[in-house]
């Protein structure tokens, strides 16, 4: 069970720092979706979900600045 366990937050801590340091870069607003969304289901499946308002923080820092005037509109 230890061992279990130990494997779990390694594994969750591995796919937060993803999902942290992941940026769209040169992928399409497409693929970059998929990609956060995939690593959220990830940490949703192992008991560790992100919030909403953590999610739209992380998703829209990782879009750069050709999207900076985005949250602006969210906030409005």
């Amino acid at each position: 069970m230890k061992m279990y366990n130990t494997n779990t937050q390694a594994h969750k801590m591995q796919l937060k720092q993803e999902l942290h340091n992941l940026y769209k870069n040169k992928m399409n607003i497409s693929d970059y979706s998929t990609k956060v969304k995939n690593l959220t289901d990830a940490l949703a499946s192992i008991g560790a979900p992100i919030d909403d308002e953590d999610l739209v923080a992380v998703t829209l820092n990782g879009c750069g600045k050709d999207y900076s005037q985005f949250p602006i509109s969210i906030v409005v």
